[in-house]
């Protein structure tokens, strides 16, 4: 058979699953585990409408499709909350739906209006495996008294022979997982490169909350393109929070710490998820960082290989160990320090280790070191939050029982708020181009990066968001690292596209401050983001309201944006620029048109009278 298609729409907006070389089983009947979730705008007038078809070289040919299942119909009360409804079949009809077909598909359709918030629990562990076999058992990770709503689990240096039935790796350890977590939970989704591989499980009391699961990653090995070292990442929309899992694996040994800086700074510059116009670090409410950092401790501030390695620090360091002085011990632990001096993650928050060092541990012990390294915490669980998103950090512990590596695992678990925000009404026809207005009454930047050969920078900033009718941008600054826009004459008034209040105060906008370059591309000093939430407050009494944006580069400070702004709600003053600007050019183009016509009917002319 071909491959089998199925395509869900609602709202004009379509999601689609295909599947290679499907065989039906002896009852006739194909298995497609698959989940849809669609944002209803317009409840009372929106419907579902389910196709099914094979794709194949010479295109594709339609099977049949349901008739349209109107959502109002699904709901007793528009304000109801979520409800699953019973598996049911629906019949399958023709394309036009006159003629029923001898087949139908088997739906289970949750629908209704979440809470608008929701605490949400999450597991997120990471563990270097060691390149061998794991416990068949790994129920000591994952114990609690509670589910969670979301697991995610980073592994390197997972690379081993698969188990039967098993015929490859990842599959063997998405399978150890599931065995461990339970038959509650559901695959999101795994992603797997080189000995890197990161998953993600939701219960399934949530899955209807998940949506836009994307990923990507970014090797740091040898020629950026082998995946020894380097980070994996996954994220997705639980309801309306974007959140972003990052597993990572840095330079291995002591005395590289300035590479695992290096690492840190390349992953965040480079990879790109849903923008390309900003880094990772500032398009997601919540970034969760996990892996094995491979930081060590180190009893001076240098980088002299000679410096480590002797049996008299590693004395040392296992006595503390033995004695619980952590404390003492983290302030050799190179992370910290780096971290202090905002040499990387800048802004990230970890919380407190009261568990000892995970590496390097003597295989099938859970409490002895090998002398070959001295014991360090490579293996951590970081979390960064856009400005008015908080998380609150659970737990932090690692799992001596599980030995078969030379690193013990680490759980993190969070507790955090995912809002589930009004969708943007179609609105009234006659004011349709009402839309908020962002004005800026001041904007100024301060100690940005110098870019140019002169020691200074001829900065601007963009102004982008999912929200913004259309990116603007600022006037330049030449050769200042400090400069100041004069609001009137240097930015353009910026319009939103949404109309609800309540997604007004939770959204921001991205920005990106450049440098401008005459002969090449120009170049990026920062990225930052502007909540709206307190200008949004402001203007119910038509005040304005400061603000002060971090703006980092490559996960470094780079300076800070600063400002007043006050939002209004007025018509779409861009909008009606376009319609002028078209009209305009409308306009020249007819009277080019008709010039050119008079010209050559001319030259037609003079060849006849000459």
């Amino acid at each position: 058979m071909k491959d089998l298609v199925l395509k869900v729409t609602a709202e004009g907006k379509s999601r689609k699953f295909s599947q290679m070389n499907v065989k039906a089983d002896e009852l006739g009947g194909i298995i497609i585990n698959r989940s849809f979730a669609f944002e209803i705008t317009d409840i009372k007038r929106s419907t579902l409408l389910v196709q099914v078809y094979t794709s194949g070289i010479f295109g594709n040919k339609i099977l049949g499709q349901s008739k349209s299942i109107l959502v109002s119909d699904l709901l007793k009360t528009e304000e109801e909350c979520e409800i699953s409804l019973r598996s049911e079949w629906y019949d399958v009809f023709s394309k036009d739906e006159r003629k029923q077909l001898p087949c139908k598909i088997l739906m289970q359709i949750s629908v209704g209006v979440p809470q608008p918030e929701q605490n949400v629990h999450l597991f997120v562990g990471t563990w270097n495996v060691g390149n061998a076999h794991p416990a068949d058992n790994l129920h000591d990770w994952f114990s609690t008294t509670s589910a969670y709503d979301l697991i995610a689990i980073g592994s390197q240096e997972c690379e081993y022979s698969p188990r039967p039935p098993h015929t490859d790796c990842a599959k063997d350890w998405v399978a150890t997982i599931k065995s461990a977590i339970g038959s509650d939970y559901k695959l999101v989704h795994g992603l797997s490169r080189g000995q890197m591989q990161l998953v993600l499980f939701v219960h399934k009391d949530s899955q209807n909350a998940i949506s836009e699961v994307l990923n990507g990653s970014e090797a740091t090995g040898i020629g950026h393109v082998v995946s020894n070292k380097g980070g994996i990442c996954i994220s997705l929309k639980f309801w309306d929070t974007s959140l972003c899992f990052l597993n990572c694996h840095f330079a291995a040994h002591e005395g590289q710490c300035e590479a695992r800086n290096e690492n840190y700074r390349e992953i965040v510059g480079n990879l790109r998820m849903l923008s390309t116009n900003t880094d990772i670090l500032n398009q997601f409410h919540h970034v969760f960082w996990l892996g094995d950092l491979n930081y060590r401790l180190r009893e001076e501030r240098t980088n002299d290989k000679q410096s480590f390695s002797n049996t008299a620090s590693w004395d040392a360091i296992t006595n503390k160990i033995c004695h619980k002085e952590f404390n003492e011990l983290l302030m050799m632990d190179e992370l910290h320090r780096e971290k202090e001096a905002q040499n990387v993650f800048y802004l990230f928050s970890e919380g407190e280790i009261t568990f000892p060092p995970t590496f390097k541990m003597k295989r099938n012990t859970e409490d002895v070191y090998d002398q070959k390294r001295l014991p360090a915490w490579c293996d951590r669980v970081l979390w960064f939050s856009l400005p008015g998103f908080n998380v609150r950090q659970l737990s932090y512990t690692s799992i001596p029982s599980i030995s078969s590596s030379d690193h013990k695992p680490v759980a993190a678990t969070f507790a955090l708020t995912a809002l589930a925000l009004p969708c943007d009404s179609k609105g009234d026809p006659n004011n349709d181009d009402m839309r908020w207005h962002v004005r800026f009454t001041a904007l100024q930047a301060k100690n940005l990066r110098a870019s140019d050969y002169s020691g200074s920078s001829d900065p601007y900033v963009e102004f982008f968001g999912q929200n913004i009718f259309q990116e603007v941008k600022s006037k330049v600054k030449f050769q200042d690292l400090n400069p100041t826009w004069n609001p009137l004459q240097d930015i353009p008034e910026i319009v939103l596209n949404t109309s609800s209040y309540e997604r007004l105060k939770k959204d921001f906008i991205f920005v990106r401050i450049a440098d401008f370059d005459y002969t090449s591309r120009d170049d990026t000093l920062g990225y930052g983001v502007i909540p709206l939430e307190g200008a949004a407050i402001a203007m119910a009494d038509g005040g304005t309201c400061d603000f002060d944006a971090k703006i980092s580069y490559r996960g470094c400070p780079a300076g800070n944006l600063t400002g007043t702004m006050q939002i209004t709600w007025q018509r779409n003053v861009t909008k009606r620029k376009l319609q002028i600007t078209k009209s305009f050019s409308i306009k020249t183009q007819i009277l080019w048109h008709q010039l050119k016509r008079h010209i050559t009917s001319k030259h037609i002319f003079s060849d006849k009278t000459s």
